[in-house]
């Protein structure tokens, strides 16, 4: 039996959303390529899937560069591997009054939402199209994590949100081209603040965030796992194409 695979792209905390589903993925028994570009953190991820008894490989790549995310694939198809899920979830917003906003900060954030999706994509469909389906005569699943942002704009966020919004008309695109051909591709929208490492990080400000949001306020990462795993199990009819995950106590 060849050897199912996932390849999950932006992993770095494991309090966070590619740690989160990296782990879920691997306690369902796909051998996981964690990519990232913090060798550190990756090791971690790997360690604690060790420690399940699950399986997991480190690939350091950047997103942005075509020849890396090309050899994150060949790396993860050798040997007639059995490709189910694909996760792209890359994007960081750097907050910025739309009158700082200038090329290099709009351009970024295309190369990391678009220019990345795109190239993560490609080779997924790809490779899926290249094997037989699954058991459950899916292809396989692509899943792009979105944002508040994918669906509308707020201050601040002006490069962040043109990227966002794109890579969701994107995702439409391909889920109108590849769904008769059993690849179901989503679009998961995080609207909401994560109590993860990320905020956490950000100084005193994200604690001051998660302490405003209040019990029950953020979204965990390892459930918000369970709701990409979800999306990826089911059967054909019916698919999930969009799915907007946010605190019971968030506003809309």
């Amino acid at each position: 039996m060849n050897k199912r695979v996932a390849i999950i792209v932006g992993v770095g905390a494991r309090q966070g959303i590619g740690g989160a589903v990296a782990i879920k993925a691997a306690q369902q028994g796909l051998h996981v390529y964690v990519v990232g570009r913090t060798q550190s953190k990756l090791d971690l991820i790997v360690d604690q899937i060790s420690s399940f008894g699950g399986s997991a490989s480190v690939c350091i790549a950047d997103c942005t560069k075509q020849s890396d995310i090309n050899a994150v694939f060949d790396n993860a198809m050798a040997a007639g591997a059995q490709l189910e899920l694909v996760v792209y979830n890359v994007g960081r917003n750097m907050p910025a009054p739309f009158l700082e906003h200038d090329q290099r900060i709009i351009e970024d954030n295309w190369k990391r939402c678009v220019i990345g999706g795109l190239f993560v994509g490609q080779q997924a469909v790809k490779h899926f199209l290249e094997q037989q389906p699954l058991a459950n005569g899916k292809r396989g699943t692509i899943i792009y994590t979105g944002a508040s942002a994918s669906m509308r704009g707020n201050p601040m966020f002006s490069g962040f949100a043109s990227a966002k919004g794109a890579l969701r008309g994107m995702v439409q695109s391909m889920q109108s081209e590849f769904n008769k051909d059993g690849i179901h591709v989503a679009h998961i929208v995080i609207d909401g603040v994560i109590n993860g490492e990320l905020v956490k990080s950000v100084k005193g400000l994200g604690k001051l965030a998660l302490r405003m949001k209040g019990e029950d306020g953020a979204l965990l990462p390892d459930e918000i796992a369970k709701a990409f795993w979800m999306v990826h199990d089911q059967q054909q009819a019916p698919w999930t194409h969009e799915l907007d995950l946010r605190p019971f106590k968030e506003k809309f």
